[in-house]
């Protein structure tokens, strides 16, 4: 698919670190990713992700992340850096409005803009075509900054509009983080059914993304209206915990839900392995996964979640990804009469139908 034929189509990207990445890890994503690498001077873990690489790319929408860091009891006391670890709800809650302020503040500079609503988003496109400025909806990945399920209309009010319950381990749930072969028992806490049940009487939309099984299908049985996949892959092709199997990738689509594809190298390949010279491609790896959820699902059930930059990073994303700005790239691996649904309006269609009608 050559890039002309996408200038004007406005891809939608699920799944991005934005706000953690310049929080919590100290990167400018208001510069270009040349500049980033430039000043970082990694040799893995290269940027690939910043707001002038979405603008360059025609990525219109994205869900970006609001996030706590990580649980110092998962990843250790010592772990650096220290600005990206919490220990207590209240730690968790600081490090999530820190990077809602940061959304906030790209919004006043005219860097980007937040979608709250049905409104926001059909206004934020006719500007997109003029000036390719990111519209940004906020998705919360692992709910501990909720301090209080009380709390949740004031997140509401701050613009959060999607929620996933887990990364690891949360007081809502049991989540299974980078996944493992040994699928983790556990499902959702007396905190999490509240919190589940006050979500969708707010009008927010649920993330299944990173939780137990056992904790999805909880969730499903008690009938929530507005469920997606923001980022994950067939466990039929990826067999980890981490993927989501065939029945469950139905019961989303059943329910209007959309899944986005990861584009890391692990979640694609379960042979690579980093530092050997095992090449991933679109065409070979991201085909398989795009064809097994179409097949079970239908066409309109598939997006794009890349989760680029989302803890790896050129290295180790397939060799089609030179920046974010390649993402049109994946038009290529899926049948030309439902390029523009993957690339843009199933997850324009699933907002239309989730977002409220206005902020």
């Amino acid at each position: 698919m050559e890039r002309s034929s996408s200038n004007n189509l406005p891809l939608v990207d699920s799944h991005l670190d934005l706000a953690e990445n310049a929080t919590l890890f100290g990167r400018d994503l208001t510069s270009s990713v040349a500049e980033i690498r430039a000043v970082e001077k990694r040799a893995a873990g290269q940027a690939t992700v910043s707001l002038p690489e979405l603008e360059r790319g025609g990525i219109a929408v994205v869900f970006a992340t609001v996030t706590a860091g990580f649980l110092a009891e998962d990843v250790g006391e010592g772990s650096e850096p220290g600005s990206a670890v919490y220990r207590t709800p209240e730690e968790a809650e600081t490090q999530a409005l820190a990077q809602i302020e940061l959304y906030e503040r790209w919004e006043e500079q005219g860097r980007a803009r937040i979608i709250r609503s049905v409104g926001d988003l059909d206004r934020h496109l006719r500007l997109w075509r003029h000036d390719r400025r990111p519209g940004l909806v906020l998705l919360m990945e692992g709910a501990d900054p909720i301090v209080h399920v009380p709390d949740l209309p004031e997140w509401w009010r701050r613009g959060l509009r999607m929620i996933g319950l887990t990364f690891g381990d949360t007081r809502y749930g049991a989540g299974v983080a980078g996944g493992g072969p040994t699928f983790k028992r556990g499902g959702l806490t007396p905190d999490g059914f509240e919190l589940l049940g006050q979500m969708a009487d707010l009008g927010f939309v649920w993330d299944i993304s990173h939780l137990a099984e056992e904790g999805i299908w909880q969730g499903l049985d008690l009938g929530f209206p507005r469920v997606c996949a923001s980022h994950a892959n067939a466990r039929a092709l990826t067999p980890t915990d981490r993927h989501l199997g065939d029945e469950v990738m139905r019961a989303v689509a059943e329910r209007g839900g959309v899944i986005g594809l990861v584009l890391y190298n692990g979640f694609l390949d379960p042979g690579w392995r980093r530092g050997e010279p095992t090449s991933v491609t679109f065409d070979e790896h991201l085909r398989r996964h795009a064809s097994h959820i179409a097949n079970l699902c239908g066409w309109n059930h598939v997006g794009i979640g890349s989760d680029l930059d989302g803890g790896f990073g050129l290295e180790e994303s397939p060799l089609e990804i030179d920046t974010v700005a390649d993402l049109y790239r994946v038009g290529s691996v899926v049948p030309a009469d439902v390029r523009e649904a993957v690339l843009s309006a199933n997850w324009l269609d699933f907002l239309r139908i989730s977002l409220p009608q206005t902020s």
